[in-house]
């Protein structure tokens, strides 16, 4: 994609997601659940934990595309119940949402920042982080899935990619393992979770773990 079309399109996405989220009252739907259907608290503990049980062990946490920061503080609240220390990490392009987010976590607000992950230089590696393919253009999901093992997870540490049933990622869903595996990545371990009733939603977490990183200057794409 060229520069000027590539901006484009991130920048249409940050207004769309900014404008649904800020809007929403419950925590859950500012950060992604519940938005067009009824979802409750519980709910989204359903279609959310799976992310905090690929986490075993203590350490550090990015959530790429943290919204206003409510998975970071049940992260820390599900890794907390089985006594695990986990020091959370927020990166967002939305700066209204990062601001919440930065409210929600006023312990770590130095932690959460603004940026997107496709060009964003991280100052450090993380243990475990998380993402979708949502955030870049279907074209790019490949690369970026690279880009993140080379310049976001520490060495033997894990990359979470979630997909959601009904989501922007152009992959069939609860299939990111296969798709994962069809690029030639290795994966560790999958888990899933669902809410058959009506209305129906279903989540699937691949990770990959970082055995063999590239060297890399980690300069913006």
């Amino acid at each position: 994609m060229e520069h000027e079309e590539l901006s484009n399109w991130f920048e249409a996405q940050k207004m769309l997601l900014q404008t649904s989220y800020m809007a929403a009252a419950q925590p859950w739907q500012q950060s992604g659940v519940g938005l067009n259907t009824p979802r409750s608290a519980q709910d989204w503990e359903v279609l959310r934990r799976p992310i905090a049980d690929c986490i075993t062990t203590s350490g550090s946490f990015l959530d790429i595309g943290c919204a206003n920061g409510y998975l970071l503080e049940c992260i820390l609240n599900w890794t907390y119940e089985r006594h695990l220390h986990i020091i959370p990490y927020g990166l967002d392009f939305s700066d209204q949402l990062v601001a919440l987010a930065r409210k929600r976590l006023s312990d770590y607000a130095d932690h959460i920042v603004v940026g997107n992950a496709w060009n964003w230089s991280p100052p450090q590696k993380f243990a475990y982080v998380n993402t979708g393919l949502e955030y870049v253009p279907e074209r790019l999901q490949k690369a970026y899935v690279q880009r993140c093992l080379d310049l976001y997870v520490q060495p033997g540490g894990y990359l979470l990619v979630t997909e959601y049933l009904g989501g922007r990622t152009g992959i069939p869903a609860l299939r990111i393992n296969d798709v994962l595996q069809q690029w030639g990545y290795t994966i560790e371990e999958v888990r899933e979770s669902f809410l058959e009733y009506d209305p129906p939603a279903r989540m699937r977490v691949a990770v990959i773990r970082n055995m063999h990183p590239k060297l890399t200057t980690g300069e913006p794409l």
